[in-house]
């Protein structure tokens, strides 16, 4: 299958200055679209790019998002800038448009997703129609009860749409992690790690899938993976669509290993190096190389009675680094120090591959940073707000840059 066609998001310029009211380079300020009230100068102010460069700030969204929503993951954007979804684990997801008065929906049911990792297994489709994500669904057979995953589409209307059964000898489908907005994933059956045989931890398997088909593209027995055997669990997944149109997923293995899995080959373990539990991480535009976050952060006590604690201790060390994944070489490394508790964010590579959008601790805390992805030089900071978990991303015209969280989108021009 030609995962290239499958993965063009159908966004346009047009789009997404209706979506998010990008004005004209000449307007200085910032515009505040469905942003009420007379208090949103500190806001403002500290999401402002310092020094002036490449990355503009343009607007500032109020997105209709219920206030009281769980903030779990950060809301995420259709590719066509028009709806938003908000994911709420136990509550449920909440679909809608982004500006207030238009159509909403809440699907009020407990969905499946990852407290620490702060993820979730939903994503809007690339043409914006539907998010595509699991159930967990339970079925009793004689005496035993099994709980498997099943692909549904959720629609702004409320709709849902049961998608086919992705069935597997190698057990039960416990994982997926979504490739882009085609209905691609990697898949994991018999990956219930609560689960103690040896016979059922031998047999888990991991798939190329095609959700909207119900279709194994292609599988491979974890054990059989060189390397792999002696890996306890599966840490996070990110996957990247080459120029030639492939799949490449790059799995993080619980304690120490790294596989490679481009689709059409037969996976192997990366030279990649052990890394801090939880470091998030993604790919390169090129799906050549990995940027990895250090979870740089100050140690100590962490306690309520904050004037009775001692100051936490700082931490100097690496922030984030590019590494090639073929080799396992270093291209180049941040480093700093935390005088803060942190915990790094999920960070975005721009689709051209030019910039980097990443978290960093510096003096004041906690920040966001605009890099160069060829030199891995900071160009522009930005104050992280405390919107609850904060979400990373570029346009795929790569001349648009999001920071959302709660219920705020701030949109920035990235100049050529």
């Amino acid at each position: 299958m030609n995962l290239k066609a499958a993965s063009v998001i159908a966004c346009t310029m047009g789009s997404l200055i209706a979506a998010f009211g990008v004005v004209d380079a000449v307007i200085a300020a910032p515009e505040r679209i469905g942003c009420y009230g007379d208090n949103w100068r500190p806001t403002l102010a500290m999401l402002e790019a310092t020094p002036a460069g490449p990355m503009t700030f343009k607007t500032l969204r109020c997105t209709p998002i219920p206030e009281g929503w769980p903030r779990m993951v950060p809301p995420a954007l259709s590719p066509n800038g028009e709806f938003v979804y908000a994911f709420g684990s136990w509550k449920g997801l909440w679909l809608g448009d982004v500006t207030r008065g238009g159509r909403a929906h809440t699907v009020n049911e407990k969905l499946p997703g990852d407290l620490f990792t702060l993820t979730a297994p939903f994503t809007w489709l690339d043409d914006s129609s539907s998010v595509i994500g699991v159930k967990r669904e339970t079925t009793v057979v004689g005496s035993v009860s099994y709980s498997s995953l099943r692909p549904y589409l959720f629609s702004v209307d409320g709709s849902q749409t049961k998608l086919p059964e992705l069935t597997h000898p190698g057990g039960s489908l416990d994982k997926i992690y979504w490739i882009d907005g085609s209905g691609l994933a990697l898949a994991g059956f018999g990956m219930d790690e609560r689960g103690d045989k040896k016979e059922d931890q031998h047999r888990q398997t991991l798939a190329f899938v095609d959700a909207h088909n119900g279709a194994i593209l292609q599988a491979v027995e974890k054990a059989s993976v060189p390397g792999l055997a002696d890996q306890r669990s599966l840490e996070a997944v990110k996957s990247k669509i080459d120029p030639s149109g492939k799949a490449h997923v790059l799995v993080k293995w619980e304690p120490s290993k790294w596989l490679l899995w481009v689709q059409g080959q037969s996976p192997q373990v990366v030279p990649l190096p052990p890394t801090a539990h939880w470091s998030p991480f993604v790919l390169s535009s090129d799906a050549s190389s990995v940027l990895i976050m250090g979870n740089l952060s100050a140690t100590g006590w962490v306690c309520e009675l904050s004037d009775r604690c001692p100051q936490p201790i700082p931490q100097s060390g690496m922030i984030a680094e590019f590494r090639d994944l073929s080799t396992g070489l270093v291209k180049w490394t941040i480093s700093g120090t935390a005088s803060y508790f942190s915990r790094s964010l999920h960070p975005a590579v721009s689709p051209d591959g030019r910039w980097g959008l990443i978290s960093l601790p510096d003096e004041q805390g906690a920040a966001l940073a605009l890099i160069s992805m060829t030199s891995g030089k900071v160009i522009q900071k930005i104050r992280q707000p405390g919107w609850g978990p904060i979400g990373l991303s570029f346009s795929a015209d790569s001349k648009f840059a999001f920071v959302t969280g709660g219920t705020i989108v701030a949109t920035y021009a990235v100049a050529e």
